[in-house]
């Protein structure tokens, strides 16, 4: 019995599909083939301060938008390589939350940056980058935590965040820096249970996640005080 159930155990490892990541890159290609066939998609979508004030939903459905194939598919990429990774280390409930609360602070930081009145405050921002850096966060965090370097991830990060900020480049850094640091912190908020081997408490996780959420809005009423 011991002997089948053991081969059971390998088999089901050795199936394992990270289907989460997956179904977040067919939601992206869904969403480009829309835009494709409906050019106003991109505009319903999109976030800018000035317009999200009366359409909330864009400080998340932006996320799911892309400027053009490109900018898609490096994404998609990014999004491939840390999701089929993580997702399977901290579960699938987890990582969506990380990476959708990930893509909303991307453009809370753009809120908070941008100045009312000015062209930041009506500048369209699309893109999963903020979701993905905020991967990338919990990523390094949980690898720091169980005492592994990865300096090739360090790296990635740092250029990505570097390239964010060459004139010309039309990358909203805002994006990039807000979902780092929402990742970062969300995987450091649930990870103890985690590196201890046990199945962190479902409450707790959505006591953490709540408690976000309330910091989020109270950071969004800041922006358009």
């Amino acid at each position: 019995m011991r002997g089948n159930l053991g081969m059971q155990e390998t088999v089901r490892r050795k199936t394992w599909r990270p289907w989460l990541t997956i179904t977040l890159i067919a939601a992206n290609v869904l969403v480009y083939v829309m835009e494709m066939v409906w050019s106003n998609a991109s505009q319903a979508l999109l976030f800018a301060p000035g317009i999200a004030q009366i359409e909330p939903y864009r400080f998340l459905s932006s996320a799911f938008t892309h400027s053009g194939f490109w900018h898609l598919v490096l994404n998609m990429y990014a999004l491939w390589l840390v999701g089929m990774w993580l997702e399977r280390m901290i579960g699938r409930w987890r990582f969506a939350c990380i990476y959708l609360l990930s893509a909303i602070a991307g453009n809370i930081f753009v809120l908070l940056v941008a100045t009312p009145g000015e062209m930041s405050w009506w500048t369209g921002v699309v893109g999963a980058s903020g979701a993905v850096f905020g991967l990338f966060g919990a990523l390094f965090v949980a690898q720091r935590s169980f005492g592994r370097r990865d300096t090739q991830l360090v790296v990635v990060i740092a250029i990505n965040l570097i390239v964010g900020f060459i004139p010309g480049m039309n990358i909203s850094w805002q994006s990039h820096v807000g979902g780092l640091i929402a990742g970062a912190v969300l995987m450091a908020a649930t990870l103890r249970p985690l590196k201890r081997g046990r199945r962190a408490s479902a409450i707790r996780d959505i006591a953490v996640y709540l408690l976000v959420l309330g910091i989020y809005a109270a950071l969004i009423w800041y922006g358009y005080r």
